[in-house]
């Protein structure tokens, strides 16, 4: 298979943009002179201290569009089992990607410039993927299905449209940008189950209406599992003073210690990568690249039990129990990189904890 996708909905981002801009709204700027200077009354003088435009759209701008492509192969092994295989890929092309470009290629700011960000369509990405998936159809009461996805994904701008919007850390040097992607990740597998005990009514024991065929049909378990890799981070300073500079903040990013690995031997919440390896930057920009800090696995598991009891002939009421994170595991998703902070290093939050939830179902 072959696609081509476009993203429409980006014009109504820019429109309703450019629409808090001159002329339709402006930006006053107003220092105040002292703590308690400015007031209601005050607050708007006539003779403001300049008008400036905070957000602009590159007068070349394309609309971005994503190029996608699959191959997969099927093959039944067994009446019951079939195991397919897969590859796809996806070429970004015309991405959105935002800049701050009212500083010079040494990092001070340009004379006569306000601090605005600029958003023109020079991002661009690539992704490739293989998966392979076994799946046992329901036989006997019982069904089986896994899935093993190897994927990597690298970009500039995977930020736009999927979250916080980060900017680039140098204007100049757009390809400084280039790295994994925000939401890559290089291992994932999963898998659920489906069984259908044999007992009760149309099944293979106790199907005589006996009261231990009763007590114990009826039954199914189901359930789900995922093992996946973690996402990457990147590396921050807050605070920067050429960050402060152009208006925004974490941007910029540290320099990497030569000779020091970036992972941890034996990450743990308290050292989770070695922030010996990022110091402060010793020129205008810092030379870590983008998403070099890998984040923390995922293992979660979630199950269910249900009974059917027949009440009539049409007429069946069923009740289930399930839980999210059967085993209560901790999940931890955010890590602090933010070079300078108190807790640089540590994860610093956690995913949600078991929950379980009792459904009542009368079928009539």
């Amino acid at each position: 298979g072959y696609g081509v996708n476009y993203n429409l909905g980006q014009y109504a981002t820019l429109a309703t943009q450019l629409g808090f801009q001159p002329p339709f709204a402006f930006t006053e700027i107003n220092p105040a002179s002292g703590p308690t200077a400015l007031s209601l009354q005050n607050g708007f003088p006539a003779n403001n201290s300049g008008i400036s435009n905070s957000y602009a759209v590159d007068r070349n701008y394309r609309l971005a569009y994503v190029q996608s492509w699959n191959l997969n192969i099927q093959q039944d092994v067994k009446p019951d089992v079939v195991i397919n295989i897969g590859y796809t890929g996806s070429k970004g092309t015309h991405l959105d990607i935002v800049r701050a470009p009212s500083l010079n290629a040494s990092g001070q700011p340009i004379a006569g410039a306000q601090p605005f960000l600029f958003e023109s369509s020079q991002g661009s990405s690539v992704l490739h993927s293989g998966t392979v998936r076994v799946r046992k159809r329901l036989r006997h009461g019982l069904s089986l299905g896994g899935t093993y996805t190897y994927s990597k994904s690298i970009d500039n701008a995977s930020s736009i449209g999927g979250g916080a919007v980060v900017v680039a850390q140098n204007d100049q040097d757009l390809a400084a940008e280039r790295g994994l992607s925000s939401f890559d990740q290089r291992h994932r597998f999963t898998s659920d189950y489906y069984y259908d005990l044999p007992f009760g009514k149309d099944r293979k024991w106790l199907n005589k209406g006996s009261w231990e065929g009763k007590a114990f049909g009826g039954f199914s378990f189901s359930g789900s599992a995922t093992a996946a890799s973690g996402f990457p981070f990147s590396p921050r300073i807050f605070g920067n003073a050429a960050d402060i500079r152009r208006g925004i903040t974490g941007a910029h990013r540290p320099d990497v210690v030569p000779g020091q690995s970036i992972q941890s031997g034996d990450p743990n919440i308290l050292h989770w990568f070695n922030t010996a390896a990022f110091t402060t930057p010793s020129g205008s920009f810092g030379d870590a690249g983008r998403d070099i800090i890998i984040g923390p696995h995922t293992v979660d598991f979630d199950m269910a039990i249900s009974k059917s009891i027949q009440v009539k002939e049409m007429q069946s009421l069923e009740l289930r129990l399930s839980a999210n994170n059967i085993f209560n595991h901790a999940r931890f998703t955010t890590i602090d990189t933010t070079l300078g902070s108190p807790t640089f290093g540590q994860v610093i939050s956690t995913g949600s904890m078991r929950k379980a939830q009792i459904t009542t179902r009368y079928r009539f």
